[in-house]
């Protein structure tokens, strides 16, 4: 028992990296009825009723909208028919459901980052426990609503699902409060505390050469600005490469010897996405700091200015002038 309890975690992790990945390719949402009948019947009733329904997922509607969007601009349609504008609505969708990609990728990732960090003791599991467990007993609520909606609907597949999507939100929060109440420290790979003070790290030399900074900032500008689509790929393909070297990095100045490559590995993945979490975290809040900060300021500044104009009269006073 004491075993099962100890694994519990990493056992919780894939069951909810299951779930995500189905959902990429199946999602849900509720329909409401087009029209409210006015007949009191039975079936009248029923269908007024909002339903549960099935549709495709983001990697689908991705895929979805880009061929269409593709199509449409092989079409040659007259000029009257707001064609671009129908394009630019298109795009910015298109862009929403590729971000919400991203988010349910590093949510994925966070999934096998949480688990390896508690398997292999790493000193910062918890941090990674506290974000993963909050954001799951988010993202389960709502398939557990739909799951019971559908089996209320006699759907035959969504009774087992629904009955896999309870077990999991269950031994999430035992999970969650095993990892909390657990007092036993967790000492592994303490090397990787100090990894950002080190030149290992990645930190550039310092710059000897003297020039202006504009010239390749605009250039960059205007590649983000005419090709989009593969200016995105290759910043996307630089951050894995970076990330990529950060990983090696981490694992030659903070894996244990005693330890072996793979293990040194995953763990270097998992402090990855701890760094990423943690320095997205302080980044959010010191945006959020400085935008009330400027705030506090105009208000006050527009505040002295009334103050002035309607109980000192210096405005009214120098206008006579």
């Amino acid at each position: 028992m004491e075993k099962i309890k100890k694994r519990l975690p990493i056992i919780t992790s894939a069951f909810i990296a299951i779930i995500l990945i189905h959902s990429l390719f199946v999602d849900y949402t509720v329909q409401f009825p087009d029209y409210i009948a006015t007949e009191p019947s039975d079936s009248a009733m029923e269908s007024m009723k909002p339903q549960v329904v099935a549709e495709n997922g983001v990697l689908n509607r991705i895929s979805y909208l880009e061929s269409f969007l593709v199509e449409l601009e092989s079409r040659e349609l007259p000029v009257d028919t707001e064609q671009e504008d129908t394009k630019e609505n298109i795009k910015r969708v298109l862009v929403g459901q590729k971000l919400l990609l991203g988010l349910s990728l590093f949510y994925l990732l966070l999934a096998f980052s949480t688990a390896v960090s508690y398997a292999f003791r790493a000193w910062f599991h918890k941090t990674l426990a506290n974000v993963f467990y909050p954001v799951s007993f988010v993202v389960l609520a709502p398939k557990v609503f739909y799951q019971l909606n559908l089996a209320m609907q006699q759907e035959i597949f969504s009774y087992f699902y629904f009955i896999f999507l309870i077990f999991t939100y269950g031994i999430s929060v035992i999970s969650y409060r095993l990892i909390l109440k657990n007092k036993e420290l967790a000492e592994g790979f303490q090397s990787l505390q100090f990894s950002s003070s080190l030149e290992e790290e990645g930190r550039s030399p310092s710059n000897t050469k003297t020039g202006s900074i504009f010239a390749p900032v605009f250039h960059v500008f205007l590649l983000q600005k005419h090709y989009v689509t593969e200016f995105s790929y290759f910043i996307f393909f630089l951050l894995g490469i970076l990330s990529l070297f950060y990983i090696f990095n981490y694992k030659k100045v903070g894996g244990e010897p005693n330890s072996s490559n793979w293990k040194n590995l995953t763990v270097s993945f998992a402090y990855l996405q701890f760094r990423f979490l943690r320095n997205g975290f302080l980044s959010l809040f010191s945006t959020i700091l400085i935008v009330f900060f400027v705030t506090f300021l105009f208000s006050l500044l527009l505040f002295n200015i009334d103050l002035i104009q309607n109980h000192l009269g210096l405005f009214g006073k120098a206008t006579e002038f």
